[in-house]
């Protein structure tokens, strides 16, 4: 089941329109369809199952189903070395370092 960040309030039994970065993610390159589940969370602690209702040309409809607790904030702080590199290869470190839980980057 995928899993998206969203810069929304989220609440039980609510319907919600997806922004702009989920909705392109999730419904243009993912192709989901109607029916389909994804988990949502907003950094506010939690994390929440929500199911595809409706889909329009440019926006997406869900229903918020059920709230997991579950707070997936690494237990540990870890810092990065990184030295310098040339264009997007810095990018694709810096990105793969955040996806790991590397909270500080140190460039040399």
């Amino acid at each position: 089941m995928p899993r998206f960040f969203i810069e929304a309030d989220l609440a039980v039994d609510h319907t919600l329109e997806l922004t702009e970065p989920v909705f392109h993610h999730w419904i243009k390159v993912l192709r989901a369809q109607i029916g389909e589940k994804a988990t949502l969370f907003n950094g506010q602690g939690g994390e929440y199952e929500v199911e595809l209702v409706d889909i329009a040309k440019k926006s997406a409809m869900v229903q918020v189903n059920h709230f997991n607790p579950t707070n997936r904030t690494p237990k540990f702080k870890a810092l990065l070395g990184q030295v310098m590199s040339k264009g997007e290869r810095m990018d694709y470190a810096i990105q793969k370092a955040v996806e790991l839980g590397v909270s500080h980057i140190q460039l040399l």
